[in-house]
């Protein structure tokens, strides 16, 4: 799976991805490319101009620790070699290309599909919405979500003024996978932690 910088710019998203990925061993892997991880950080520092250095250099460290591999180069676009680009976006070419280096099935990115590709059905990949891989991930091994949702808990509720799990995800257009957390939130309260 290639993941976009809109993901990971989203603590919220990028945190569920990394502890879905380290909850189900094998069951899929996590590349993307050194220009989706200066896209992340360019657009952290855009948001935050005055952000000390740490927050950004604390984040890539994060995310390259998390990742099964940053690939380091493809074609671009007029290289004899680069894979055809039907997107609508002209800025997702990197995304696409960087999907087709790495042999990826699946691009996650918070971008409509048409942004990547126009063609879907004459794609080695299919692009999803985080709401749809996570629902998915979940539904292949349902027991990984409580204890993802267990970690999740005990490490927000330190912090002041937070969202709640699922409030969080459905500000971050998860409402699917928001529900499910929400079940296993209250799971958590019936039962107790395990």
């Amino acid at each position: 799976m290639f993941v976009d910088a809109n993901v990971l710019f989203s603590k919220t998203l990028m945190d569920w991805l990394f502890l879905l990925h380290q909850a189900n061993g094998n069951m899929f892997q996590v590349h993307t490319t050194e220009d989706v991880l200066a896209e992340t950080i360019a657009n952290m520092r855009k948001r935050k101009p005055g952000a000390p250095g740490y927050a950004t250099s604390r984040r890539l460290e994060l995310i390259r620790d998390s990742l099964t591999e940053v690939i380091r180069d493809y074609p671009g676009q007029g290289d004899p070699k680069a894979p055809k680009f039907s997107g609508t976006d002209k800025d997702d070419y990197h995304v696409h290309a960087g999907a087709c280096a790495g042999g990826a099935n699946i691009i996650l990115t918070c971008n409509a599909a048409s942004d990547i590709t126009t063609t879907p059905d004459e794609e080695s990949h299919e692009v999803m919405q985080p709401d749809d891989f996570f629902c998915l991930v979940t539904k292949s091994n349902p027991s990984c979500l409580a204890p993802v949702v267990q970690y999740q808990l005990a490490y927000w509720t330190k912090r002041p003024s937070r969202l709640q799990l699922d409030d969080a995800l459905r500000n971050s257009n998860c409402s699917a996978f928001a529900d499910e957390v929400r079940k296993a939130l209250c799971q958590i309260a019936i039962t107790g932690w395990n």
